[in-house]
This record gives structure tokens, C-alpha cells and sequence, in this order.
């Protein structure tokens, strides 16, 4: 049984093969009113230019193209969603709207404040090094940039055998200090999921 915990939490740290595409589908469905605090709160305006952070099946980047911002990026660690979301958007790909990288949030392939926008849901807890990560969503966000951090908290992981492994499991008070001693001014913490989940929207100063 230890094994087969393992192997799910590898599949929703880094999705690959048919299983990982199972994995992304079930995690539409577990995440539902995570993406909804993004869509509610990410104000994208036509100027804009966005990161998705850890795309996964490309869920999120579908529905925000839709709102016509006039760029979305996404990256991700996964190679075969990398293939997937290529495919599914290759019209968006084409036309320059939309752009995928291979890469980790500890090496963004950006410029310095280049990023409108930048969000990522439930992915902090498979980050290399979470410091390091955040600085580099600071360096790339444009002055007054936005950052929605979605996470599930702690002690509502804790509850369940698969996040033993691989996940680095955060309290509201430990990712808040994180942001914080980033640089970015954290703005509001939404409380999502009856609180077992959160979303902290974050400012870079101008």
C-alpha cells in the first residue's frame, strides 16, 4: 500500500503517461473552487500578460485565454502535459497567445518584471526550493504585479496517506511568512473549501 501512495503522489507532483493524465482529470474535479477563487480574482485586463505556474492539463489556461488577455505563458515539470496543452492549443500557439515551457518556478525563463500576473494551484508543495521560487515570481512580476497562491493548508493535508510523500505541507502562517519575506506585500488571504484550503493574493510594490 505504501508503494501505490507514493506512486499517486509522484503522479500529482509530476504527471506523465496515461496514469498522470487520469490524475490531472481527477484534479479538475478536486480543485473546482480553487480555479473558481482564480478566475473571481485574477481581474485580467487585455493588456495583460500571465503565468500559469504548474499547468497541468491545461484546465486553467483554456478558460483565461477566453477572457482575451494578451498573453497567457504557462510552465510545468511534466514533459507529457507539456505535449498534451501544446496540442490542445496549438491555434493559440500559432496566433502567439499562448506559450509553454518546460521548466521549474525555481528557473523562469522571463525577463525581469515582464509578468502582468502570475498564478499557481496546489503546486508550492512539490517546489525544489519554495525561497527561491518565490523570489524568482517577484523578479519576474512587472510593479504592482499579482500573485494568487492556491493551496490546500497543512493540517488538512495531514489527513490523507498519499501527501506522506513528496509534499512539503504548509500552514497559512508559514506561506504567508514566505511571502512576506519574499518581498511581496500579501494583499488578502481568501479562505477556500471551509477554510481547508486558501488563496493568498500578493502584490509586488511599485
Amino acid at each position: 500500500m505504501k508503494s501505490i501512495y507514493k506512486y499517486i503522489a509522484q503522479q500529482f507532483g509530476k504527471p506523465t503517461g496515461f496514469v498522470g493524465k487520469l490524475s490531472t482529470l481527477f484534479m479538475n474535479c478536486l480543485n473546482r473552487k480553487q480555479y473558481k477563487s482564480v478566475v473571481e480574482n485574477i481581474d485580467i485586463q487585455e493588456t495583460d500578460t500571465i503565468l500559469d505556474v504548474g499547468f497541468g492539463n491545461g484546465y486553467l489556461i483554456n478558460k483565461l485565454s477566453k477572457k482575451y488577455p494578451r498573453k497567457i505563458y504557462g510552465i510545468d515539470i511534466s514533459a507529457d502535459m507539456l505535449n498534451l496543452v501544446t496540442r490542445k492549443n496549438a491555434k493559440k500557439i500559432q496566433q502567439g497567445t499562448v506559450e509553454l515551457f518546460l521548466t521549474n518556478v525555481e528557473n523562469l525563463p522571463f525577463d525581469d518584471c515582464s509578468i502582468d500576473k502570475i498564478y499557481t494551484v496546489n503546486t508550492d508543495y512539490f517546489w525544489q526550493d519554495i525561497d527561491k521560487g518565490f523570489l524568482e515570481i517577484k523578479r519576474v512580476l512587472k510593479p504592482n504585479g499579482i500573485f494568487l497562491n492556491v493551496l490546500w493548508i497543512k493540517e488538512w493535508l495531514e489527513k490523507f496517506p498519499i501527501t506522506q510523500y513528496g509534499y512539503a505541507k504548509f500552514t497559512v502562517e508559514q506561506i504567508e511568512k514566505i511571502t512576506v519575506e519574499s518581498g511581496l506585500i500579501v494583499e488578502q488571504i481568501l479562505e477556500i473549501e471551509d477554510g481547508n484550503s486558501i488563496c493568498i493574493i500578493a502584490k509586488k510594490e511599485e
